[in-house]
């Protein structure tokens, strides 16, 4: 029944009791009934609805937290292997040391690897060419050797001394480790975190 044909009842009903008493089964017909019913359940209705809504999201908003932390970690591997792979074939087909490091401006080495990432010619020392930047991440947490060098790939494509492994954290301590060998290969590692790095 539409709004107008409740006011109609409403009406109705309130001639009814004021002049006509007799008229109050007139004025509840079928529809009338109806109206009047739907309006005081209409409450109850609401109060249903937005509880099956909170029940819906309180158990979707943890699965959709850890879909959000699996695609961040999967970005990110992207990047470093993207920036890796790219750093050691330019090595070699420039039969050049190339130097990947983390940048906090963009123009010069740095030790945070959550920065830019740079490409560079020669040895992180040099003031080589910038080849080529990769834009900064996204996670709070990614670590890379303690003693703080930079990636570097010889003519030959290996990176011997300058090997080590990624540890990247993201939300709800969910993590991936990327390795680099000796020889300049990459694999990756997808598990969980905790702090800063993987737990011992």
């Amino acid at each position: 029944m539409d709004d107008d044909a409740r006011i109609r009842c409403h009406l109705c009903m309130s001639r009814a009791h004021r002049h006509e008493p007799h008229r109050q089964e007139f004025c509840h017909p079928e529809p009338c009934r109806m109206a009047f019913h739907q309006s005081g359940t209409t409450l109850l209705e609401l109060l249903l609805v937005v509880a099956i809504v909170g029940l819906l999201v309180g158990v979707a908003l943890p699965g959709y937290r850890a879909m959000a932390a699996r695609q961040d970690i999967a970005s990110e591997l992207s990047r470093l292997e993207g920036a890796l792979m790219l750093a050691r074939g330019t090595a070699i087909t420039r039969a050049r040391p190339v130097t990947l490091c983390p940048s906090d401006d963009g123009v010069h080495c740095g030790e945070d690897w959550r920065g830019k990432l740079l490409i560079k010619a020669g040895a992180p020392s040099w003031e080589g060419a910038t080849l080529h930047v990769f834009a900064p991440s996204r996670l709070s947490s990614i670590g890379f050797r303690e003693d703080a060098k930079p990636v570097r790939f010889l003519a030959n494509g290996r990176a011997s001394g300058h090997n080590g492994t990624f540890d990247i954290c993201a939300r709800e301590n969910t993590g991936a480790r990327l390795v680099l060998s000796n020889f300049g290969r990459i694999r990756s590692e997808k598990g969980r975190c905790a702090g800063p790095s993987f737990p011992p």
